[in-house]
C-alpha cells in the first residue's frame, strides 16, 4: 500500500509544476493577445491600415488559451460537473464514481491526443496564410493539453483508488 501511495505523490508534483507553467501560459498569451487585438483595432480605426497577421497569430493564441485554461480545469477539478447524486451517496460510493469518472476522462483525452496527432500529421506541410507558421500549431494545444490531462487524471484516479482501499482497510479494522 505504501508502494502505491509514491505514485500520486510523485505525479502530484509533476502535476504542480505542469499546472503553473499553464498559468503562465495563459498569463503571457492573454497579455500579448489584448495587446495585438488593440494594436489591430487602433490600426484599422485610426491608421486606415490592416494588419493582416493580427486576427491569424490571436485566434491561434486563443486555442492555446482554451485548451490551457481546460487542463488548469481539470487539474482544480472545476469543470462542470452535476454532483446532486453523488453527494448523496455514501462515501465509498463516491470514491468508485471518481474511480469510474477519472477512467473515462482517460479514455476519452486519449481518443483526443490520438485525433490530435492524426490532425498534425495530416497537414504538418502546410502553411498559415498570414504568418507562414507551420499550421499544425493551431492543432498541437490538443495533444499538449492531452498529455497534460491523461497525468492529471492518472495522479486523481491512483489517489480515488487509495481513498476506496483505505475506507475498506479502516472499515475492517473498525469491525475487528
Amino acid at each position: 500500500m505504501e508502494i502505491l501511495k509514491h505514485i500520486p505523490k510523485g505525479l502530484s508534483t509533476v502535476n504542480r509544476y505542469i499546472s503553473y507553467l499553464f498559468k503562465i501560459m495563459i498569463a503571457l498569451g492573454l497579455t500579448v493577445m489584448v495587446g495585438i487585438v488593440f494594436y489591430s483595432v487602433i490600426s484599422r480605426n485610426y491608421l486606415n491600415a490592416s494588419i493582416a497577421w493580427s486576427e491569424e497569430l490571436s485566434r491561434i493564441m486563443f486555442v492555446w488559451m482554451v485548451f490551457n485554461g481546460a487542463v488548469l480545469g481539470l487539474y482544480y477539478k472545476e469543470h462542470l460537473g452535476l454532483d446532486i447524486v453523488i453527494n448523496k451517496l455514501k462515501p465509498h460510493q463516491q470514491l468508485i464514481f471518481e474511480i469510474v469518472s477519472w477512467i473515462l476522462i482517460i479514455f476519452v483525452t486519449r481518443a483526443m491526443i490520438l485525433g490530435g496527432h492524426r490532425i498534425v500529421a495530416t497537414i504538418k506541410n502546410a502553411r498559415t496564410p498570414a504568418l507562414g507558421l507551420p499550421t499544425y500549431i493551431k492543432y498541437l494545444p490538443v495533444v499538449v493539453a492531452g498529455y497534460a490531462m491523461i497525468l492529471i487524471a492518472i495522479e486523481n484516479l491512483f489517489n480515488s483508488i487509495i481513498g476506496l482501499i483505505e475506507h475498506f482497510t479502516k472499515k475492517k479494522v473498525g469491525e475487528e
